[in-house]
């Protein structure tokens, strides 16, 4: 019996081991046939910033010709990548070369690129390489850097007591926006600043605006600053600012929907340390001209004009302090979470406040200096009044303009119709305006006698 019992078992252990390897087989082989086809011997990305980024490739094919090679890179946050034809030598090994120009396709500084390639043979091949990274830095200066709380500041002037500054403005920053929004940084920040308004604009866009003085990349996770060692107030007001724009795009980001931009500024300008000097009065002064901007006109853009923009920054941050003051910082919380949940603020402000987006602009506008002033201008996009078609168009009443006389009458009759109703009545007009005068002349040539006739 225990004979018999070996004998059985020595066949199951081999098959146990024969289907084991196979099994082994089975996973090993493709891989092995996918690495020894096309093997990557270098790649590399060299970035000289602000310039470029120069990409190179060398791979070799086992038993065909390498025929097309792409080159995939974007920034690491983003799911979008950008994927480029390189002209290839057929061959058996061969080289690809892809200068990216960052003057052109503007990257900033600090940003997070992942690139990687796909090279395919005539033999149908095809490799696809392990991404890689690349912090797209500035060599330039001789940075220092400090990191806290997922935050990290670069400075090259000013020592250590300028970037113990920036990182102790940086924590409150963060503090204060987490007890209001109930938000911290999940993903890291890089904090770029400046010891010059001429060196930070080489690193920006070339077409920025020039009064600029800072600016955040929330979905790139980067800030770019200017300030000078001297000037610690500046510190106050640009990272708590720009701190306020990585937070919220985090606490809300979604594919679905967004923050409105005057809910976005007002937060960022709210928690600056420095408050902005006369903006009150900018607003009051608004208040009283009426020329105040709609809150829905500033939910998607600011004006371009300098006066304008800085009017709606200062309503902005009226409206959020309002709201803070009014419903309080639970309130605010939940208005962050309906936004993180795509809710339109249509919807988001009649569901946290109740009241709409023109209540709330009404009741803001209600703790203001009354209006004293006819407006003279638009300040910005106008929405048109519920009650634009209703009532009679002509001034009437004690203080209304002098009737007007006929002549205007019959003027804004023919202007009020529809254009053919308009080009048909003059056309009349016209007719019956010659044939009178024709009358007229007859008339008159008889009475002198030109036409009477001679035997």
């Amino acid at each position: 019996m225990s004979a018999r019992a070996s004998l059985i078992a020595i066949p199951h252990s081999l098959l146990r081991f024969a289907a084991a390897l196979l099994l082994g087989l089975m996973f090993v082989a493709p891989a092995r046939a996918q690495s020894g086809a096309i093997t990557v011997l270098s790649s590399e990305a060299a970035p000289d910033f602000p310039a470029e980024i120069s990409f190179s490739l060398t791979a070799e094919a086992a038993a065909s010709n390498i025929v097309a090679v792409q080159l995939l890179y974007g920034a690491t946050r983003e799911e979008a990548l950008t994927v480029v034809d390189l002209p290839v030598t057929a061959g058996r090994r061969v080289e690809a070369r892809h200068t990216l120009d960052t003057q052109v396709y503007y990257i900033p500084p600090g940003t997070a690129l992942t690139y990687r390639w796909v090279i395919r043979d005539d033999a149908g091949n095809e490799l696809t390489s392990e991404p890689q990274d690349l912090i797209y830095h500035d060599e330039r200066f001789p940075w220092s850097e400090r990191t806290e709380r997922n935050v990290t500041v670069f400075w090259y002037e000013g020592g250590d007591a300028f970037g113990q500054d920036l990182i102790d403005t940086t924590t409150r920053a963060l503090d204060k926006l987490e007890a209001e929004i109930g938000s911290s940084l999940d993903l890291p920040v890089r904090i770029y600043i400046y010891a010059s308004n001429q060196d930070m604009r080489s690193a920006l866009r070339s077409n920025s605006t020039e009064w600029v003085g800072g600016q955040a990349l929330p979905g790139l996770g980067v800030i770019v600053g200017a300030i000078g060692p001297d000037n610690r107030a500046e510190i106050g007001r640009l990272i708590p600012h720009e701190l306020s724009h990585q937070v919220l795009y985090q606490a809300t980001n979604n594919p679905y929907g967004g923050v409105p931009l005057w809910f976005d500024e007002g937060l960022a300008v709210h928690n600056q340390e420095r408050r902005d000097e006369g903006w009150d009065e900018i607003v009051a002064a608004a208040a009283q001209e009426g020329r105040l901007i709609p809150l829905e006109a500033l939910a998607s853009n600011f004006p371009t004009d300098a006066d304008q923009t800085r009017l709606s920054y200062a309503q902005s941050r009226d409206v959020v302090e309002f709201i803070l003051k009014t419903y309080g910082e639970p309130k605010l919380r939940e208005l962050v979470a309906a936004f993180a949940a795509a809710t339109p603020l249509e919807e988001a402000l009649p569901q946290v406040l109740g009241r709409t987006v023109d209540e709330l602009d009404a009741d803001w506008r209600a703790t203001l200096p009354p209006q004293t002033e006819e407006p003279t201008v638009l300040a910005a996009p106008q929405t048109a009044p519920p009650e634009r078609f209703e009532g009679d168009p002509t001034p009437s009443g004690a203080g209304s303009a002098a009737a007007p006389d006929a002549a205007t009458g019959w003027l804004r009759w023919l202007t009020g119709l529809p254009a053919w109703a308009t080009l048909a009545a003059v056309a009349l007009c016209c007719v019956v305006g010659v044939g009178a005068a024709g009358t007229l002349l007859l008339v008159g040539l008889r009475i002198a006698g030109v036409d009477k006739r001679t035997d």
